[in-house]
């Protein structure tokens, strides 16, 4: 969505009043454990379960379509390493992505927040889609698939990629769907099970199971084309919502490990809850400092120490006796393959520069 002067001051005079914003600013004290120029990463205070945090923009946005484009690749570039990190510090197989646009999907706050929830057989059952609560209207079917294929028709024109023109490989979790948007790194189809008019599914067909395994631009375009396909329900049907669930790995309510994004429109009658009763004490210290102590590799690159080839300089090395045919004076080639300095020949290579 372009933000026009006019767009951009009502955002600014809705910041003001945001709690989300002062959560950002360090003026209401949160659980913060990953903070970026972007975006930050806080302890959800009412948690679904343990280590269930929210991402907040630091920019006030209301609703997804907002998110400019330069932030969007950033933000959802890093949701393979936040989830992978984030199985790591809490010990878990699987993780959702929720976003709820809209008092009817449950949005609460006046701020775009995206929820990561950590995932094992844990019985939280809210995303079970088993069972299908509606037959699909194929008029609808046909027309959302007419607007996905121009929406991202008009994406790839302002955001052209070299591999958009690649053919889509047809990989075995792929072949039983039913297709109404493909391109190289996202496929859109039909559910098996669907919970509302319009339930829609974004899956990747480079890999079935784990979004760590995807790349930054990979992640970043599957969950773009998940914000078109939000997009699409929601003018398309009439929507009053729309959620964006994103599943990966095992879990409850997952046994296949199924790496897969589910677009749900909302509609005041559709009988759908996905409000989670919280878990109390969930939200703690110890789990934080977990996670900030795995948040940390997502953005620490270690400086890259110079190195000295010993065979080649070995008047560097302790004890050495200089001769006649020695190499000392000869200039370094860094170019050549190198070898790491042991702490004591740094100490004489410093000593003697």
């Amino acid at each position: 969505m372009q933000i026009t002067p006019q767009i951009k001051q009502q955002l600014e005079e809705q910041k003001k009043h945001c709690f989300v914003c002062k959560i950002n600013n360090h003026e209401i004290p949160s659980q913060i454990v990953f903070d970026d120029h972007t975006m930050s990463i806080f302890l959800d205070a009412n948690p679904a379960v343990k280590g269930h945090m929210l991402m907040a923009t630091k920019n006030h946005y209301p609703i997804l379509p907002y998110v400019q484009p330069e932030e969007y690749n950033h933000i959802f570039g890093l949701i393979p390493k936040l989830i992978k990190e984030t199985k790591k510090a809490t010990l878990t197989t699987g993780a959702n992505v929720f976003i709820a646009s809209g008092a009817q999907a449950g949005q609460q706050a006046p701020h775009l927040l995206i929820h990561i929830i950590p995932r094992e057989n844990d019985n939280f059952n809210y995303f079970s889609f088993t069972k299908s609560k509606v037959t699909p209207n194929q008029e609808s079917i046909a027309m959302l698939a007419k607007n996905m294929n121009i929406m991202m028709q008009n994406h790839f024109s302002r955001q052209p990629a070299s591999w958009q023109k690649e053919k889509v490989q047809a990989k075995e979790h792929l072949k039983e769907k039913k297709v109404l948007y493909a391109d190289p790194k996202a496929v859109v189809t039909l559910p098996n099970y669907p919970q509302s008019q319009g339930h829609l599914e974004v899956r990747s067909p480079i890999e079935p199971s784990l979004i760590e395994n995807l790349s930054e631009e990979d992640c970043a375009h599957l969950f773009y084309v998940a914000s078109y396909a939000a997009t699409a329900v929601f003018e398309g049907l009439g929507a009053h919502g729309t959620n964006i669930i994103l599943k990966t790995g095992k879990s409850s309510d997952n046994p296949e490990g199924e790496l897969v994004i589910h677009i749900i429109p909302r509609t005041p009658d559709d009988g759908l809850n996905f409000m989670w009763t919280p878990k109390s004490g969930a939200a703690n210290e110890q789990i934080a400092s977990k996670l900030r102590d795995r948040f940390f590799y997502i953005t620490y690159k270690p400086k890259k120490e110079k190195v000295i080839d010993l065979d080649k300089y070995p008047h560097l090395l302790p004890g050495y006796k200089q001769t006649s045919t020695s190499k000392q004076n000869q200039p370094m080639n860094e170019d050549q393959p190198l070898k790491k300095l042991s702490p004591i020949e740094r100490a004489i290579l410093n000593e003697q520069n």
